[in-house]
């Protein structure tokens, strides 16, 4: 556009291929059918209505639309919305671009090097309601095998046709908690009713060849604060407003109203059973970055690994978990135990002081005197936060197991390299030998997205994994013959009940047992992770003469928002029987 009073106005504006004319056309060709525009790199004018308004950019919607579904009316403009309304008319010229947030991630179909100029005002387009009354979402394939454009069955095909567009989510359940870092969180349409996977806590479950693309991740930001939406799972509104964007990974819509909100009271009944002489219990707990010091900032590479971990309580509230929950067990694993300095830069390895805040804290709480087993990791050189060493570690109640530490052992193999070794400790019960292996397997972190052009997306840890499995199977392979011997594999396998490398501890020799599998598939979770619920926590046994074992999880953590979790990770307790 040329019009020197409007570009006067806003300043020098640059546009794309400024030497060519601005082809004009309508959103919805801009747009086109599928997930790249075919107007991609063009310089484009168009007209429509302003429907939202960010610090930087704003939607603009096509206020009658081209009639087909399969195109979405709505477009992002990256450029400051000076002077501009909901509401606004405004004729826009720019630059046709995919921008794509990371990658392997959908792209997003915007208008950069843009200008634009208010003509007029409008009605705002009726949004399109997602739910029973409207347009269902598919429940099962995120992205077509075929590689074709299917929104009838393809979820991120789904959201595409429906991107910068004003949508409303008809009665939704929250399904994931809100982040902190995000400051988003998860629902599903029509409180769970036409959604596959949800289970009896009020979240969905991935399960294999369903990872449920019916979740909509819920962005907030201005004018919304999280502090507004302190969200849990199970949680419910009358309806959701925004506009479809496409951000973290996933389709979801940038918050802009809500209604009727009500919130789930979650209670937490503790273990009612009392200590038996016949039942030795086993507690596995992820604690997160456990540390009893206050880093200074000098010490750390980002002011994000300060934290206060006695101040803020989290010893505290790990210890009421553990006694007044869990039941005080005979024994307690426990992951992410960092060091005496937490996540400072230092020659730190040693974690007696985190330990000892831990086990003091305890025996405040009305627990038991527990003595603490661990091994030092190699410095910096397991994974984790930088500096923070973290490590697996145990608690023995002396009054009702022997142990012996100098008998604890690492299993050092090639596949846990920058990742923590498991830790096994020999204990007796009642005479009888328990052989517990707690294990930290490799993240998943960095793997491919579930939304994404690379499909399907890749485990960027699952083949380390394997080979930890193996290393596992390979010890408990060496221990002397003992038919009364008990095995137990308890922690965070970072893995699912179904991936391979629980089914090489479960399948075989030794054929253990992973205890999650007596809890109906659906409710075999200890973990949230983007609207997902998952299995990322077990406990597997295989069981000497005469002994029996049950499991239950502790959903104390994975179903509340981040500003109200103790952990990431959901508790487990492990009960052994033995026959006298």
């Amino acid at each position: 556009m040329r019009i020197g009073g409007f570009l006067v106005a806003l300043g020098a504006c640059c546009v794309a291929s400024s030497g060519y004319a601005a082809e004009v056309t309508t959103i919805p060709k801009i747009q086109g059918l599928g997930h790249v525009s075919p107007l991609d790199g063009k310089v484009v004018r168009f007209e429509g209505v302003v429907t939202q308004i960010r610090d930087k950019t704003f939607f603009v919607q096509d206020p009658i639309g081209d009639g087909n579904h399969l195109t979405s009316d709505g477009i992002l403009v990256r450029r400051e919305p000076v002077g501009l309304q909901i509401g606004d008319v405004v004729r826009v010229e720019g630059s046709v671009e995919e921008q794509s947030g990371g990658f392997g991630e959908f792209s997003t179909t915007t208008v950069t090097r843009s200008i634009f100029t208010k003509i007029g005002s409008g009605a705002i387009p009726t949004p399109v309601t997602i739910g029973a009354s409207g347009r269902k979402p598919p429940t099962e394939v995120i992205v077509s095998a075929t590689g074709s454009f299917d929104p009838e069955r393809s979820g991120a095909d789904f959201f595409e046709t429906l991107e910068g567009m004003l949508v409303t989510i008809a009665e939704p359940i929250v399904v994931g908690p809100l982040a902190k870092k995000s400051n988003a969180f998860y629902v599903v349409a029509d409180r769970g009713a036409n959604a596959t996977g949800m289970n009896s806590l009020g979240g969905i479950t991935a399960t294999p060849g369903d990872a449920n693309p019916e979740r909509i991740r819920v962005q907030i930001g201005k004018p919304f604060v999280p502090a507004n939406f302190l969200v849990s799972v199970g949680d419910q509104f009358s309806r959701l407003g925004g506009v479809v964007i496409t951000d973290g990974g996933s389709y979801g819509i940038q918050l802009q109203s809500h209604a009727e909100y009500v919130p789930k009271v979650w209670q937490f009944p503790p273990v009612e059973t009392q200590p038996s002489a016949d039942v030795l219990t086993i507690a596995s707990y992820n604690v997160e970055n456990l540390d009893a010091k206050v880093e200074e900032p000098a010490k750390v590479p980002s002011t994000d690994d300060v934290d206060d971990d006695v101040g803020a309580k989290k010893f505290a509230a790990v210890a009421d978990h553990i006694v007044k929950l869990l039941g005080a067990p005979d024994v307690v694993a426990l992951q992410e135990v960092q060091d005496d300095d937490g996540g400072e830069l230092s020659d730190e390895v040693g974690a007696e002081k985190t330990l000892r805040t831990l086990t003091d804290a305890i025996s405040a709480a009305g627990g038991p005197a527990y003595q603490a087993v661990s091994l030092n990791p190699v410095d910096d050189a397991e994974g984790g936060q930088p500096g923070g060493n973290i490590r697996l570690a145990y608690l023995v109640n002396p009054q009702r197991a022997v142990v012996d530490a100098n008998l604890a052992k690492r299993i050092g193999d090639p596949s846990f390299e920058r990742t923590r070794l498991p830790l096994a400790l020999p204990l007796k019960f009642h005479g009888t030998e328990v052989m517990i292996i707690n294990v930290h397997f490799s993240s998943k972190s960095g793997s491919d997205p579930l939304y994404g052009t690379i499909q399907p997306p890749k485990d960027s840890t699952g083949l380390i994994r394997i080979g930890q499995a193996r290393a596992v199977r390979e010890f408990i392979r060496s221990l002397p013959a003992d038919g009364r011997r008990s095995v137990v594999i308890v922690g965070d396998f970072n893995t699912f009940w179904y991936e391979e490398p629980l089914l090489l501890l479960t399948g075989g020799m030794p054929d253990l047992r992973n205890m999650a599998l007596d809890n109906e598939p659906l409710d075999r979770v200890s973990y949230t992770f983007q609207g997902n619920s998952q299995s990322l926590d077990h406990a597997l046994v295989l069981l000497g003469e005469g002994q029996s074992a049950e499991m239950r999880t502790l959903h104390v953590n994975s179903v509340l928002p981040e500003e109200k979790q103790i952990s990431d990770h959901d508790p487990k307790l492990l009960s052994i029987t033995f026959k006298r």
